[in-house]
Formats: C-alpha cells, structure tokens, sequence
C-alpha cells in the first residue's frame, strides 16, 4: 500500500478521535489497525491507546503492550515512554519489571520526552530499576525541566 494511503488511514483514525467528525471509535480502531498492521508507528502506538482506555475496543492492558512495543521497536518515543508505564504499573505486563521499565523510559528520554526525562529521574533518585544516582537523577530532572515539566521543575528545586 502507497505511505500515502497509511498516512489518510491515520488521519481519518485520528480526525475521529479528534471530534472532527462524528464520533464513532469503532471505525477510528479500524482505520489505525489497518495502518497499524501495515507497519505505521503512530497508528500502532495509537491503537495501543485504545486498547489501553477501551475507547472503541474492550479495555486490554495486555493487548495496549503490544501495540505499544511494535511503535516503541520502531523508535516511537510516546510509545517507549507508555511502554514504560505500563511496566511501573504492572499493566498488561508481570508486575515488579522496573528495570525494564527504565529501559524504555530511558530509550524515550533520549529522544527528549520529558515525562520520561522526569520519569527516569525519580528512578534514578529512588534506585527504581537503576542503581541510585542523584547525580543522574538531577540531569534527567534538569533536561525536563528545561521543557517546561512542572514537576521536573520543582524536584530540581528541591533536589
């Protein structure tokens, strides 16, 4: 299929979870699995969205993940960042995997999320799935905080 045809697929997909046009999450989740099935990052982490808040799908933790982990493979931070979370929270993954958790908060970071940036700053200050290290705890801190993260903000203030 043309990328152009994915891209259109995704938008359509998008533009109705928007409000855009008429609300109707079913053939939103259909338009981003087709996208997501042809390999589409956005459309995979976005179907993974779905299935984590059970909008137009039951509510399934386990199959979020794996929509999730197809667009963070590929290097899509929001999904890396989400992938993350749903190992702090033990959600559609075995609970207690921190250290895989800061894996992927940390492969997002890299690419400037600052959720993840904060994220693996606290783990990093707590010695969550890291070795504690308050120096790397404050740089991470600091690099969200230069985006604007609130929270990022006061913990470098207190730190």
């Amino acid at each position: 299929m043309d990328p152009e045809d994915v891209r259109g697929m995704i938008r359509r997909g998008l533009a109705r979870n928007d409000g855009r046009v008429p609300d109707d999450e079913a053939d939103a989740v259909k338009q981003l699995r087709r996208a997501a099935e042809l390999g589409d990052a956005e459309a995979q982490y976005n179907l993974g969205v779905h299935y984590r808040e059970g909008d137009g799908v039951p509510q399934d933790y386990v199959t979020a993940v794996v929509w999730f982990r197809k667009a963070a493979d590929l290097g899509y931070a929001q999904a890396q960042y989400n992938l993350g979370v749903a190992y702090v929270e033990g959600n559609g993954v075995p609970p207690g995997c921190t250290d895989e958790a800061a894996v992927w908060f940390r492969k997002a970071a890299e690419q400037g999320c600052a959720d993840a940036q904060y994220n693996l700053a606290i783990s990093y200050a707590k010695g969550v799935g890291v070795p504690q290290d308050l120096v790397e705890s404050a740089e991470w801190f600091r690099k969200a905080a230069e985006q604007g993260h609130v929270r990022a903000q006061y913990n470098l203030g207190v730190s």
